[in-house]
């Protein structure tokens, strides 16, 4: 139909250049770096911007682009110290931006018209800033081992969430099914619409969340044991944020732990990963309701190889062993937002190098 055929064609660009000076620096013991980044950033995102019922072949003029530049002078220091012949210490500061998926940073929209609910892109955005803080000590105290414990902060200048607000859009089951709309109009339950059809969506978007804060600490360990060929791998992370509201950052878990016993001897390697995150804010999902949450995660894979010769090896993988289900969740787990299971994966290759 014409509503989602506009509402979901668009196009997004960006070009980036950059340009950076550093300079190296070392005097016995003590090491390090610093230097600047210039970024320039153009953004141009186009959609089609039309008023009443969305028509097919669209209105000419309707296509319009918004355009955007994006200037960031991203200033870094780096600086390490030999404490001894096996401990290092480590501080580092840094200005940093990333971006947004393209999709996000276009105007597009999908409706659903039996629910009255939608998402889309914002072309407003601006990208994830923070000035980073890092100081870190590494101890390695044999071969392929080491143990390192680090504390951050980050004072986040811009981040991106989710939100839904009420949006004024054209339902085309006005057009296309006028009995299935007009049970729409006549059931207030599911929102207000007009005799033109035009309803009140709950759309979700990315929008700039403005500050934040983030602190923490992680501590990270490996060592083989011995000649036996296995070892061990492991981290812990722990990441306090805030916002500038006072509400959680969104897609931060607080808590995460990540280890990986392994197996490396001859022809054959194997190894066993074990992830788990605590819960996290995924943002808003319909207007007026509490942002969705998505509750703590685990996933096992494993994975093994067997090197026939230097030419042929055969790879066997197998990622979330243990079926974890992904569920979101309104404030309360009591209020289900949804549920998803990916499923066991399993894969074989057989790769040959010449």
């Amino acid at each position: 139909d014409p509503g989602s055929l506009l509402n979901n064609t668009y196009s997004a660009t960006q070009n980036t250049d950059a340009t950076y000076a550093q300079r190296n620096f070392a005097n016995e013991a003590l090491h390090g770096n610093f230097g600047v980044r210039f970024v320039r950033t153009e953004v141009d995102s186009a959609g089609y911007s039309y008023s009443g019922a969305p028509t097919y072949p669209a209105p000419a003029g309707s296509y319009q682009t918004a355009d955007s530049t994006h200037n960031n002078t991203l200033p870094s220091f780096n600086i390490a110290y030999d404490l001894s012949s096996d401990v290092v210490l480590r501080g580092a500061v840094a200005e940093v931006i990333a971006w947004a998926p393209y999709n996000q940073e276009v105007h597009n929209t999908f409706l659903n018209d039996t629910v009255l609910t939608g998402s889309g892109g914002n072309a407003d955005l601006d990208p994830y800033k923070s000035i980073n803080f890092d100081l870190s000590a590494t101890w390695y105290f044999g071969e392929q081992s080491v143990l390192a414990a680090s504390v951050f902060y980050k004072n986040v200048l811009n981040y991106i969430t989710n939100d839904s607000r009420i949006e004024r859009q054209f339902n085309s089951m006005h057009t296309t099914d006028p009995n299935s709309y007009q049970r729409i109009y006549v059931d207030g339950h599911l929102g207000n619409c007009d005799v033109d059809g035009f309803c009140d969506y709950s759309v979700l978007r990315p929008l700039d969340g403005g500050r934040a804060t983030v602190k923490g600490f992680t501590l990270s360990y490996q060592q083989p044991f011995g000649d036996t060929g296995f070892g061990m791998f492991a981290n812990y992370t722990m990441a306090d944020a805030s916002t500038k509201s006072g509400q959680d950052l969104p897609y931060n878990s607080k808590n995460a732990v990540n280890l990986s016993p392994y197996y490396e001897k001859g022809p054959f390697s194997a190894r066993i990963t074990y992830g788990w995150r605590s819960h996290y804010l995924a943002g808003g999902y319909v207007a007026g309701a509490p942002p969705a949450s998505v509750a703590a995660y685990t996933e096992l894979d494993a994975s093994a190889t067997w090197r026939f010769s230097d030419h042929l090896s055969l790879n066997l993988n197998a990622m979330n062993l243990l079926d974890e289900t992904y569920f979101e969740y309104l404030g309360s787990p009591d209020l289900i937002a949804g549920k998803y299971k990916s499923g066991r994966r399993y894969m074989a290759s057989l790769h040959f190098d010449f």
